[in-house]
């Protein structure tokens, strides 16, 4: 088992082929678009590489609906790539093993289903994070928190087009490096001596 690195983390966005309702006969949901912004957490957190990747639809066609919601022509989606290709492309670039991934959902899951479909090795996530998920728990809310509220709430506003893969990863990765620089600004206040509490020592640090 490859060691996972801990300095850093790949976040993912897909968008998939989608209807004003259910696919029509014969057809099933795939993904149509890969976005990835690799998070820097070795010293300031900041956004390194990123990639964009059209992945030419096979079961499935562009509706009216998903090019309103995504941008993506059915012209542009016959241009892009097999998934296959793509997935090779990714492991050759961002690796994967070694890494932990991310994104505002359950992503991966799609990318794997659409893998197994296509009779693909999916990509061997070293670890996964639903932030979208983590978000909603840790803020208390009795709802699930969408993405740009995510934003909003720290004060943020998303930077390009929702519902384009490169873009929603990159707001994605700016909520998780922002949560960053909080904790461990939060931290810098509190001497690592007095987070270190035993059962018969209480913790002195205010949070």
């Amino acid at each position: 088992m490859a060691q996972v690195r801990l300095d850093r983390m790949l976040v993912l966005d897909v968008e998939e082929t989608c209807w004003d309702g259910g696919p029509p006969p014969g057809e099933r949901t795939e993904i149509i678009q890969i976005g990835i912004a690799e998070l820097l957490l070795d010293g300031i957190p900041g956004i390194g590489r990123m990639a964009s990747f059209a992945v030419r639809p096979m079961a499935s066609r562009i509706s009216p609906f998903c090019t309103e919601l995504t941008g993506i022509t059915p012209k542009a989606a016959r241009s892009g790539r097999p998934l296959r290709e793509v997935v090779g492309t990714v492991r050759k670039e961002f690796g994967g093993a070694g890494k932990i991934w991310a994104a505002w959902g359950r992503d991966d899951e799609s990318l794997s289903r659409d893998c197994v479909a296509a009779g693909i090795e999916p990509l061997p996530f070293g670890g996964f994070l639903d932030l979208g998920a983590l978000w909603t728990m840790l803020s208390g809310s009795a709802r699930s928190v969408g993405l740009q509220q995510a934003l909003g709430d720290l004060g943020l506003v998303f930077e390009g087009t929702p519902h384009r893969a490169l873009d929603d990863a990159v707001n994605t990765a700016r909520v998780a490096a922002t949560l960053a620089d909080l904790l461990r600004a939060r931290l810098a206040l509190c001497p690592l001596e007095d987070r270190r509490s035993g059962e018969d020592r209480p913790r002195r640090c205010a949070w």
